[in-house]
């Protein structure tokens, strides 16, 4: 899902549909912040697929296009999961024996800038966001996050569900262990 990939002549959406997006998006904060992961899965789509890619620093060239976000994300990430990896996440932290989070981590996202497109799919809706998490563990680790998120949101019987999420970072550096409850 890229910038490129929006249609300006895409349809907009009524404030209803609006609504209940910015709704959702806000439970699903409020869920993994209260660290109630199992819940946060069933907002996941069976197909769920969950990308955070690292981000490469590119010169601008005299004479050539500018440089886009897009040109930026590299192949690699600093995960890439799909909805059994983030299931098998969600249970190792029920073990007590996931050490990077021991003591939990305190986390609060704030989710900003909704915009909402429709999908390419009669039943889905691209999603862009801005998220800034804060993370705190013990005394002296604090972290924070700030990107965009790209979100494909499918509607179905069950409600609206995650399809796909892209988090485009603004760091090019994390400390990967401070990303641990970062989903």
């Amino acid at each position: 899902m890229s910038q490129s990939s929006d249609r300006a002549e895409s349809t907009p959406i009524g404030v209803e549909e609006l609504h209940a997006v910015e709704q959702f998006l806000y439970r699903e904060a409020r869920l993994l912040d209260d660290r109630l992961y199992t819940e946060w899965l069933g907002l996941l789509a069976d197909d769920c697929t969950y990308r955070v890619p690292t981000r490469e620093n590119i010169q601008s060239v005299r004479g050539q296009p500018p440089v886009t976000i897009d040109d930026e994300l590299a192949e690699v990430a600093y995960f890439e999961d799909d909805k059994l990896t983030l299931l098998a996440k969600v249970l190792r932290l029920g073990t007590g024996t996931s050490w990077g989070e021991n003591p939990p981590s305190r986390t609060r996202r704030l989710v900003t800038n909704v915009e909402v497109l429709r999908g390419e799919a009669p039943d889905e809706l691209l999603v862009y966001s801005n998220l800034l998490l804060h993370r705190s563990r013990r005394v002296d680790e604090v972290s924070q996050f700030v990107g965009q998120r790209r979100d494909v949101l499918r509607k179905t019987e069950k409600g609206m569900l995650l399809a796909k999420r892209v988090v485009v970072l603004d760091m090019n550096i994390c400390d990967s262990s401070h990303m641990g409850n970062f989903f």
